[in-house]
């Protein structure tokens, strides 16, 4: 299985860039599972390079206004989209949130909470909750 986790914009805080590599490394203990990539799209047009990142994979972006799933039902989002044939690519878009092309590109969106986060702070909880889902599926104990 292959995902990736894109988001949009540059890293500014210190603390968002040290969970992302966190939770990165923690990843790559699922690379029998799994093999995940984290990636920050920046500079003159974001929402093209990532549709050119995702190519034929799933894409998935985070939205407010996407479909709320508890952490089993994430799990098994990921266990579905994330074909052998295929790889899921999950979005966190820039402060301005997704344009036409992506959201017509995508095969859904998801919802964190219906509370807002920063940009910064939704990367790490996807992070998070991709790690939950992988380790749940390994059969790990973290995900209580």
């Amino acid at each position: 299985m292959k995902i990736a986790v894109i988001w949009v914009g540059k890293t500014r805080q210190g603390w968002a860039r040290a969970a992302t590599e966190e939770y990165l490394a923690r990843l790559a203990g699922f690379r029998r599972l799994a093999a995940v990539e984290g990636l920050e799209l920046s500079g003159r047009d974001p929402e093209a390079a990532l549709l050119r990142r995702a190519g034929a994979g799933r894409l998935w972006l985070l939205d407010p206004a996407g479909k709320s799933l508890d952490s089993a039902q994430f799990q098994r989002l990921l266990a579905r989209e994330a074909g052998a044939n295929h790889e899921l690519v999950l979005a966190v878009g820039g402060a301005d949130g997704f344009g036409a092309a992506a959201r017509a590109a995508a095969a859904g969106r998801i919802s964190l909470s219906p509370l807002t986060f920063s940009h910064a702070l939704a990367r790490v909880a996807l992070l998070e909750q991709v790690y939950r889902a992988l380790a749940a599926m390994a059969g790990h104990p973290y995900p209580h």
